[in-house]
């Protein structure tokens, strides 16, 4: 019959016998071995009897079950083996049953432990050493582990875990050394958890002296220990058992493996030493390999992001390349006065202007494509003519083209007009009629001046453009239609959204791609063209000889700005030249053409009533000169500030100077923005 001799706090208690097939051991009275400790699980474990022996197994207990020094979950019982659960030792008897494992040849392993381990002065009593054959398997499953795990992370906590699994420890801290200073990378307590603010919760006196010495310290009570009477974290911490071991590769000292018992003296025995030690020097080199592998994985990602770099780097150059090509070969067809090579016809609109071929080479992009085009530009630019060339190019071209302008229907009639209307849906309503979107059917309908239309009506434009589908003023039958829409604008649509005068689905419905048409003071070599194709005009149709435009007027023409763009430009021609006979002269041109660009560098409104009678008191006419062009230079800066609508990148592009240049003449004159 096989029994527990059961020792608390090193007296022994009492024997029990294991008469029963299932004796239960835990905090609870209703166990067969009743143990009165806190740290134990109310049912904590049992042993029952098998045909194989007694085997003992852990019921899921809080702080582990421990045999011979090994946590378990299950183990067949040997004669001899000691049951360690809290401050209690059962000491497991059975004569009949056999002792140790048979677990093949260890006769190496063995032979490296028989070998003195190091120690700075060992003092107290030594508990006797723990079952050799298990500490070899042990270590064989930790080499195992160790070997196979390259994230340095992980390896570390599986060592500090393997550390506190071996020994007796209550806490356990793997420190690691750099740059002269010490990092705790892993700390653990008995309940394996991480232990809060590691750096003051072990003695780096300890860890210093093992760090300076490479050799192990271990100390059975510190607190009574004469090499630790004045290290001050010691007595602190109330330390009674401390062992530290080196981790060392090729001499090299990567850290320590502190652990320590704050309750028990004399917890680490001479065995736990050698096997600390093995442990650490496995650890060591698995925690050296690991790093060398982060460290060639680390340099292997910057070599990929420098690679990804440096590709994306080449295809920007290549592109960038690609455009200053095309740039050049643009450049110098328009020197050479050759257009380029577009897909569709453009002749209807006449430009050398770079800006000009740019859109054009996206409308060869767009227009096949059949979707909605919002056009955004001045007054004047020719928003009708790009509109056109969209449709007459497209798959729409054999179809009709309608274009209307929003802002010229009176809002009472916007509905009637754009969707028609059945016989008596109001006075006036003799017959049924189509409204513009039926007329285009098939076709495309410019909606210009967008912007314009009234509010309520915006919401049956987004049916017609999201369904198809209308429906007549006064009707009750529903009528689809297919139509592209290209709309047009010259006031920011973005922002009556913002402001509530525009509606946002419908915005996004028109603005699918949009094209930005410059104004004619951006593309003033285009003036020469256009009054030269004005006057060829004009005399075809009065049949008279084509007039000429002297230098001067040339002059004034390329000076002015043309708030009115290419329809101001054109009016302006057609009355020059109904007020010249062969030549149009400076005098042929209006008050208002010559006298906001004489002279060019002092606009109009910057003359007006710039001088008083204080400014010409008592100057010579270089000091005249200077008030005028300082008070000229503030009124220009003014004028491009409001034009740009106070935007200073905008207001300095105008002005042809630097955004610092701006910003210094702003602090200088004190022009601020209106409140």
């Amino acid at each position: 019959m096989a029994w527990l001799n059961i020792t608390i706090r090193g007296r022994k208690k009492r024997k029990v016998e294991l008469a029963e097939d299932v004796t239960t051991i835990g905090r609870s009275a209703e166990n067969i071995v009743n143990l009165d400790d806190a740290i134990l699980s109310r049912f904590h474990c049992h042993i029952r009897r098998t045909e194989s022996g007694y085997e003992l197994v852990d019921l899921g207990s809080k702080n582990g079950t421990y045999v011979s020094g090994w946590m378990v979950s299950r183990k067949i019982l040997r004669n001899g083996d000691r049951i360690e659960l809290g401050k209690t030792i059962l000491e497991f008897s059975d004569p009949v049953s056999r002792m140790g494992h048979d677990t093949g040849d260890y006769s190496s392993a063995v032979a490296s432990m028989d070998k003195p381990t190091e120690i700075i002065e060992h003092s107290g009593i030594v508990p006797p050493r723990l079952p050799r054959e298990e500490q070899l398997f042990k270590l064989l499953e930790v080499n195992k582990a160790l070997n196979s795990e390259l994230n340095l992370r992980r390896l570390l906590q599986t060592i500090m875990d393997t550390v506190l699994e071996v020994v007796k420890a209550e806490r356990g801290f793997l420190i690691m050394f750099d740059n002269g200073g010490m990092e705790v990378k892993v700390s653990r307590n008995i309940d394996r958890e991480s232990v809060p603010k590691p750096l003051v919760k072990f003695s780096s006196s300890i860890a210093s002296q093992v760090r300076k010495s490479g050799k192990a310290l271990v100390a059975v009570d510190a607190q009574k220990d004469k090499r630790f009477q004045e290290t001050l974290s010691v007595h602190g911490l109330k330390l009674r058992s401390v062992l530290c071991v080196p981790l060392k590769v090729r001499n090299h000292m990567l850290g320590v493996v502190y652990a320590d018992n704050r309750f028990e003296r004399g917890a680490f025995t001479s065995d736990d030493v050698k096997l600390l030690e093995i442990l650490s020097d496995q650890a060591a080199v698995a925690i050296e390999n690991a790093r060398l592998f982060e460290e060639n994985l680390l340099k292997r990602k910057e070599l990929e992001v420098s690679k990804r770099e440096v590709e994306k780097l080449n295809r920007e150059l290549q592109q960038r390349m690609k455009r200053q090509l095309a740039e050049l070969e643009q450049a110098r067809t328009i020197m050479e006065g050759r257009k380029p090579a577009f897909k569709h016809d453009y002749s209807e609109m006449i430009t050398r202007s770079k800006a000009m071929y740019e859109i054009f080479a996206r409308l060869d992009k767009i227009t096949d494509a059949d979707i909605a085009v919002l056009i955004q530009g001045e007054s004047g630019t020719g928003k009708e003519l790009i509109a056109r060339a969209i449709h007459y190019n497209g798959p729409r071209k054999n179809k009709k083209f309608i274009a209307q302008n929003c802002s010229a229907i009176p809002s009472e009639l916007v509905e009637s007009e754009f969707f028609g209307y059945v016989r008596g849906a109001f006075t006036g309503a003799n017959r049924d009629k189509p409204g513009l979107f039926e007329v285009a059917d098939k076709g495309t309908i410019f909606l210009d001046e967008i912007a314009d239309l009234p509010l309520q009506m915006q919401s049956k434009f987004l049916r017609v453009l999201e369904e198809g589908e209308l429906r007549r003023v006064g009707g009750k039958k529903t009528t689809r239609v297919d139509v592209r829409i290209v709309s047009a604008t010259n006031r920011n649509l973005a922002e009556a959204v913002q402001k509530g005068l525009f509606r946002e689905d419908l915005f996004y419905r028109l603005n699918v791609i949009t094209v930005e048409l410059p104004p004619l003071r951006d593309r003033r070599e285009d003036i020469p063209l256009l009054i030269d194709h004005f006057l060829s005009i004009i005399a075809k149709r009065v049949k008279k000889k084509k007039r000429k435009l002297d230098t001067e007027a040339l002059q004034f023409f390329k000076d002015y700005d043309w708030p009115g763009n290419i329809r101001e430009l054109e009016n302006e021609i057609e009355r020059a030249a109904m007020l010249s006979d062969d030549v149009i002269t400076s005098a042929h041109l209006s008050e208002q053409l010559r006298y906001r660009t004489a002279p060019k560098t002092l606009p109009s409104d910057a003359i007006t009533g710039v001088l008083t009678e204080r400014d010409l008191e008592g100057k010579t006419l270089k000091d005249v000169m200077d008030v005028v062009a300082e008070k000229a230079e503030r009124v220009a800066i003014v004028r491009a500030l409001k034009k740009a609508n106070w935007e200073k990148k905008e207001a300095a592009r105008i002005l042809d100077i630097s955004r610092p240049t701006l910003y210094a003449k702003l602090k200088r004159y004190n022009i601020k923005p209106p409140k």
